[in-house]
């Protein structure tokens, strides 16, 4: 998935497999209940960073629907932005997508919670601190992220979980590589700490992650 080489057929099937693997984690249900508790019904900006096909950005939308609360998404692809759009208008929603390179420019600004969900697995540790320290300064509310535990138990469950519900070679091998490149809970608690968040709260949350939140 990281590969930039990758043509875009092969990207378009690893995120559809990828957001079947986030659909039956229950991530959006988890997402969508933590900022019900913190917020209610107030007026709420949403920007996923990251966000790949944006399937759990539409996902939260279409759980916001009668409510006032915006969704947007960036992604350094282009691929996974137009994937993010039409995903939305397939299910007649708006969740505006933006291109961006999240490490290296500034992350777009007017939102009251910046989120992040499985790609801190992705990152060294010098490239995590800078990344949750542009979210914490573009963040008007809260900042919000999920991420991978590494553990055994979730090995298996990658390896499984991978093979079940998608064909793509490329899922198959970024999965497990996600859970070795992972963090454990201290260790994202101490690159929080590193990047400004020091009192951010961290919990493990089903199946075998972790989620983050810290008032901005």
């Amino acid at each position: 998935m990281d590969d930039p080489s990758l043509d875009e057929a092969a990207h378009r099937r690893a995120l559809a497999g990828l957001a079947r693997l986030n659909a039956a984690s229950g991530i959006a249900w988890r997402v969508s209940r933590e900022l019900d508790r913190r917020f209610g019904d107030e007026p709420l900006r949403v920007l996923d960073v990251a966000a790949g096909s944006g399937d759990l950005a539409v996902r939260l939308a279409s759980r916001s629907r009668g409510r006032a609360r915006a969704i947007a998404t960036c992604d350094i692809s282009e691929t996974a932005c137009r994937a993010t759009t039409e995903r939305a208008r397939a299910m007649g929603l708006e969740v505006e997508a933006t291109t961006v390179d999240v490490l290296a420019a500034p992350l777009p600004e007017g939102f009251d919670v910046v989120m992040c969900h499985l790609f801190l697995h992705h990152l060294d540790a010098q490239d995590i601190v800078r990344l949750l320290a542009s979210m914490r300064a573009a963040a008007g509310r809260g900042v919000l992220v999920t991420d991978l535990a590494r553990t055994g138990a979730g090995y298996a469950l990658a390896w499984l979980a991978s093979r079940a519900l998608t064909r793509s070679p490329v899922v198959h091998t970024d999965a497990l590589l996600s859970v070795r490149g992972a963090l454990t809970v201290d260790e994202l608690r101490g690159l929080a700490g590193e990047a400004g968040l020091g009192e951010a709260r961290i919990r493990r949350v089903w199946p075998e992650r972790m989620m983050l939140w810290c008032e901005a």
